[in-house]
């Protein structure tokens, strides 16, 4: 048993190295999480180093001068070159999730190239030492760093507020207001470009969240992250940490065939209703599978959308659609165009044809039909409320709501200006509005790998000395990592990432011998 209380084993890897990605909107001071984790580290006896996608990676693909340039051109060209990097790798690579990767598989050929080699010749890893990759803008960056460096690969989601993401750009970068609203709309919009940026689709994959509001927040967030990682058997989850972790849960249940929501509904720090998007059953409440009489789990014939084999909004979209495409045969138009344009119109925004409950609706009706009231509660929900949840949960006297992945669809904020509270704006203890914010701290992908003592991937977790009674004394310094990788599960893999990431560089290019 190492000083710390936790027990080593010969699994435990003491020294195992760790990898960081960061995935932040344009403008986010995300140079202070990284000072805040060098710090932080450093406590553990880690050493860090920092791996910036655009200084690093970017122009070994594509060829980008930013040498002598305003930032607001810098960054611009930059963002351009991305989008070029992924789309020429995508065009040499038969699956077009490999491409859209290419600057994780650059990060992790970043890494490689460091590595020392053994008297074999083969590659070694670092001792106490984390990676930082600044900053990740596609899902599949995520999926690729995750499969490579699967427990040590941590996904870090920075959350800024847009207008002290405009300031930083207009102030401390000297851009003017039209250059800010340029990259700010660019980073938001993205999505239209098949292999431009994805930032609000990679955010909420995170394994944890943090918020910039002051340096002692972000400072004291951090820190109680890294003990975390550590094994520190005292830290516990907030109430906000354990209610999200509840709709993660509730949103499994959900048999839906776009999506899984969920939500909860609290009250004093105690939950009296949990929701997720599917179809209403008569009676009250959502459908679940049930056995039968020869014991087989079923589900009610027509009752979820699956068993009447379709979505049907989806199926009312289209049938929309058929019918202006026919009048338009009528006029003599070019049918194709206009149903091409019907398909990337709002029309695919519609949500009012569904029969699925959404899952905040759900939460709010489970309250009401055991009579419980729902003012002044909270209600966390796992994506941003449409706003016809919206409209229900202003009239149902919730005072907050806590969201992780973001719904572009949503038109809430601007329907509801009246009533609610941006995530941006300040608000004051005698706000009557309800306060829309996103969820920071732990997220429910590692809540059990951190907060179980038992039944964490990593080693178990002491508390006490059993034969004295005694708390345990817990010292970061002397902590093994609980996140720990086997040399062997990942070097190989980022071997392999590595070579393919030469095999898309231009000749002149290099990154290095291994």
């Amino acid at each position: 048993m190492s000083k710390s209380g936790a027990p080593l084993s010969a699994e435990t890897e003491i020294d195992s190295e760790l990898v960081i990605g960061l995935v932040a909107a344009i403008g986010t001071e995300v140079s202070l999480v990284v000072s805040s984790f060098e710090q932080e580290l450093s406590r553990a006896g880690y050493k860090t180093v920092h791996i910036k996608e655009s200084s690093d990676v970017i122009p070994n693909l594509q060829n980008v001068d930013t040498n002598g340039e305003a930032e607001y051109e810098r960054i611009d060209r930059l963002m351009t070159a991305g989008n070029h990097a992924r789309k020429a790798a995508s065009a040499n690579s038969e699956n077009e999730d490999v491409g859209n990767a290419i600057l994780a598989y650059g990060a992790a050929a970043q890494i490689f190239a460091q590595r020392e080699t053994d008297s074999d010749g083969k590659p070694v890893p670092f001792t106490q030492t984390a990676f930082i990759i600044d900053s990740l803008k596609r899902p599949e960056e995520v999926e690729t760093l995750r499969r490579i460096y699967p427990q040590g690969f941590i996904l870090i989601g920075v959350d800024s507020a847009r207008t002290r993401r405009f300031e930083h750009l207009t102030e401390t970068l000297q851009m003017s207001k039209t250059e800010a609203e340029n990259l700010m709309s660019r980073d938001e919009n993205e999505a239209t470009e098949s292999h431009g940026q994805r930032v609000s689709k990679s955010f909420h994959l995170a394994d944890f969240f943090v918020r910039l509001t002051n340096s002692d927040a972000l400072r004291y967030e951090v820190r109680r992250m890294v003990e975390l990682w550590f094994g520190c058997p005292t830290h516990t989850p907030t109430f906000d940490e354990f209610a999200m972790f509840l709709a993660f849960s509730a949103a499994l249940r959900s048999a839906d065939l776009s999506r899984q929501v969920g939500a909860v509904v609290a009250l004093d720090n105690q939950v009296i209703g949990t929701g997720a998007n599917d179809s209403p059953r008569a009676g009250g409440g959502l459908y679940w599978p049930t056995r039968d009489e020869n014991g087989e789990f079923k589900d009610k014939n027509r009752g979820r959308d699956y068993t009447r084999g379709g979505d049907s909004n989806r199926e009312e979209q289209v049938r929309i659609i058929d019918e202006i495409v026919s009048r338009a045969e009528e006029f003599e138009l070019d049918t194709d165009a206009v149903r091409n344009l019907l398909e990337r119109s709002r029309i695919r925004d519609l949500t009012e044809f569904g029969r699925v409950v959404h899952a905040e609706m759900e939460a709010i009706l489970s309250c009401g039909r055991r009579g419980i009231s729902t003012v002044g509660a909270e209600i966390f929900c796992t994506t941003f409320p449409c706003h016809n949840c919206a409209k229900h949960i202003i009239d149902a006297g919730l005072k907050r709501v806590v969201y992780i992945e973001p719904y572009a669809k949503s038109k809430a904020l601007e329907f509801h200006d009246d009533s609610i509270i941006p995530p941006e704006e300040e608000y004051s203890e005698d706000e009557t509005r309800v306060r829309f914010e996103p969820f920071s701290g732990i997220g429910p992908r590692r809540f059990y790998d951190l907060f179980s003592m038992h039944l964490s991937s990593g080693y178990d977790l002491d508390r006490k000395d059993n034969s004295t009674g005694k708390a345990i004394h817990w010292n970061i310094r002397e902590a093994p990592l609980r996140l720990s990788m086997k040399p062997i599960s990942y070097i190989d893999l980022e071997m392999q990432a590595s070579h393919h990431f030469n095999d898309k560089l231009p000749d002149e290019a290099t990154t290095g011998d291994n």
